[in-house]
C-alpha cells in the first residue's frame, strides 16, 4: 500500500500470516495495526461488514487510541475501511457497481501485465516462476481449502506482474483492492476456482512461449470469462447502494462480477 514508506510485500499475496514480533518492533504503533488488520482481512479473521472497534484493538495491540485512530484513518484513506459518524469503523464492503469500476481497470491492467511478462521472455527472461506459481495453483485446487486456492492464485498474478518488470503497474494493481473482492467473495467461489484452471494455464503458456499478443489476449479474456462465471451472484453478496446502478451499456453479469 502507498502510504507507508517501508518495504513489504504486497497485501493480496501468498504467505500472508499475522505477522511476526520481529517485524511489529520495526513499525511505528499506528503502522503496526495498519498492517495486522490488512493481514488479518487476507486471513479471513477480518470480513467486509465487520466493525473495528477502538477498545478492542487499543488492548490487542497494546497501543494508545490516539494510534487506534490514525491506523483506520490511513486505512480508510486506501479504501479498505469506512469511517462513518454513528457507526464507527467497519471493513469496507463493495457494491455492484465498485466491483464493476475495479474490474474494468483490472481487465486492462491484466493484459498489459501479461504482455510485458511475455515480452521479457522473449528478450531472455526465465518464465520459470511462473510455470512455478502455476503449479502451485493447480495443487492448491485439487484440494478443498479455499483460502490456499486464493493465496496460490495472488501469488501467480504476482509472479507474472514481477516478470514484467513494471513497478508502476504492480503498484497500480495494489491499490485497487483486489483482495476486498475476493475476500468479500471467498465463500461464494466454490468450484468456480479450479474451472478458470484452463485461463491460468493459457495465460502462462502463452507467456512461456514470449507471444505477447496471446499472453495479452488470454489476461482479457480471463476477467471476462469471471465475468461470466459470477453473472448470477446474489444482490445479498454486494454492499448496499442506491447510487450504484449499472452504467447504460452493460448487463447485470457484468456488473457482478468479483474474481479475477
Amino acid at each position: 500500500m502507498n502510504s507507508r514508506a517501508r518495504k513489504t510485500e504486497p497485501p493480496a499475496t501468498a504467505d500472508d500470516g499475522a505477522g511476526d514480533s520481529a517485524s511489529a518492533l520495526r513499525l511505528s504503533s499506528p503502522d503496526h495495526v495498519v498492517d495486522c488488520i490488512t493481514r488479518g482481512l487476507i486471513s479471513g479473521r477480518y470480513v467486509p461488514g465487520q466493525r473495528l472497534v477502538e477498545p478492542d484493538l487499543m488492548r490487542e495491540h497494546k497501543v494508545s487510541r490516539g494510534s487506534v485512530r490514525e491506523a483506520l484513518r490511513r486505512l480508510s484513506a486506501e479504501g479498505l475501511v469506512t469511517l462513518t459518524l454513528h457507526r464507527g469503523a467497519y471493513v469496507r464492503a463493495l457494491s455492484r457497481r465498485e466491483v464493476h469500476d475495479v474490474l474494468d481497470i483490472v481487465e486492462l491492467l491484466t493484459g498489459l501485465a501479461a504482455r510485458k511478462a511475455a515480452l521479457a521472455v522473449k528478450a531472455g527472461a526465465s518464465a520459470g516462476p511462473v510455470g512455478k506459481a502455476l503449479d502451485r495453483l493447480v495443487k492448491a485446487s485439487q484440494g478443498n481449502e479455499p483460502f490456499a486456492v486464493m493465496q496460490a492464485r495472488n501469488d501467480f498474478h504476482r509472479r507474472v506482474v514481477r516478470l514484467g518488470g513494471n513497478h508502476e503497474l504492480e503498484r497500480l494493481l495494489k491499490v485497487l483492492n483486489l483482495h476486498l473482492l475476493r475476500v468479500q467473495f471467498r465463500s461464494l467461489l466454490g468450484r468456480a476456482e479450479v474451472r478458470k484452471l484452463d485461463d491460468y494455464e493459457r495465460l502462462a503458456g502463452a507467456i512461456g512461449r514470449g507471444n505477447a499478443a496471446e499472453a495479452e489476449l488470454a489476461g482479457r479474456r480471463h476477467v471476462r470469462n469471471a465475468v461470466r462465471v459470477f453473472k448470477d451472484l446474489p444482490n445479498e453478496a454486494f454492499a448496499a447502494d442506491d447510487a450504484a446502478e449499472v452504467p447504460p451499456g452493460e448487463t447485470p453479469a457484468r456488473a457482478g462480477a468479483v474474481s479475477v
